[in-house]
């Protein structure tokens, strides 16, 4: 890179010039690795999320084929076992019972675990029929209201992409739970030729813009990484006493969000 420094008089007038070489080929090469770098850290972390994913839906698969099944056949063997005990003494029927109880609430956790490692409804009916299960299941654990706009409209995105924004919205759900304060939450789902967009918004204390920066924040980094996998971006909007919205957009991108074909 050459530059020119003009040269004047004690008068002001232009003399000459001195040119000046510089060599940015180290700065370049430099800013160049460090591209590199950024992109192999941020595929890295597309393939850890794939690679979680794959796991948690195969043991959710395990746990449905292997533990949930043998709990189904024992509470059926145990309810012919209580028909064949006598009447007495009663303590054999109620030992009976309470262990059919226990089975019950068993298999109750094993559904919660199998939905929470893979909603079923995520792969069966898609991303809007898992956020309407997610809100809902939310609402009744923290007694939060949930409001859904969108979700009633049949928006086919590609398995992975409607995986990525059901765990940006968990965990938008988590930060309400965990720091909002809020009593309310309206979610809108939206898709259109150009985009398709996952908006979160609280009524509760808001989000800082040090909470947003804060390079600790790992549920907002993985939040990120998740949009930026899909050539997406995702915001955070704290107004202090109002809320905080969280929006996530994700462009078309000649249609790689789609439903791939069979």
């Amino acid at each position: 890179m050459i530059t020119a420094d003009p040269v004047t008089d004690d008068h002001g007038n232009l003399t000459g010039a001195v040119h000046i070489v510089r060599d940015i080929t180290w700065r370049k090469q430099v800013e160049e690795e460090l591209h590199q770098s950024r992109e192999q850290l941020r595929r890295l972390a597309d393939y850890l999320q794939t690679a979680r994913e794959k796991e948690r839906a195969r043991i959710a698969r395990e746990l449905h084929d292997e533990f949930a099944q043998a709990l189904t056949a024992l509470k059926m063997d145990l309810a012919w076992l209580a028909k064949k005990l006598p009447d007495e003494p009663p303590a054999l029927r109620e030992k009976a019972r309470s262990m059919a109880e226990l089975i019950d609430r068993t298999v109750e956790a094993t559904r919660r675990v199998i939905a929470e490692l893979r909603p079923g409804l995520l792969d069966s009916l898609g991303l809007a029929a898992a956020i309407e299960w997610q809100a809902e299941e939310f609402a009744q654990r923290t007694g939060i209201e949930v409001e859904l706009h969108g979700t009633d409209q049949d928006i086919a995105l590609h398995p992975d992409l409607a995986t990525a924004l059901f765990r940006i919205f968990q965990e938008a759900l988590t930060n309400v739970a965990r720091h909002a304060q809020a009593t309310r939450v309206v979610v809108r789902l939206e898709a259109s030729l150009d985009e398709v967009v996952l908006m979160v918004r609280d009524n509760g204390k808001g989000i800082t813009e040090s909470q947003v920066a804060d390079p600790e924040s790992l549920g907002l980094m993985g939040m990120r990484e998740r949009a930026a996998a899909w050539g997406g971006t995702i915001t955070f909007e704290g107004v202090p006493g109002q809320g905080t919205t969280v929006t996530v957009r994700v462009p078309r991108a000649g249609g790689r969000w789609l439903v791939p074909s069979l």
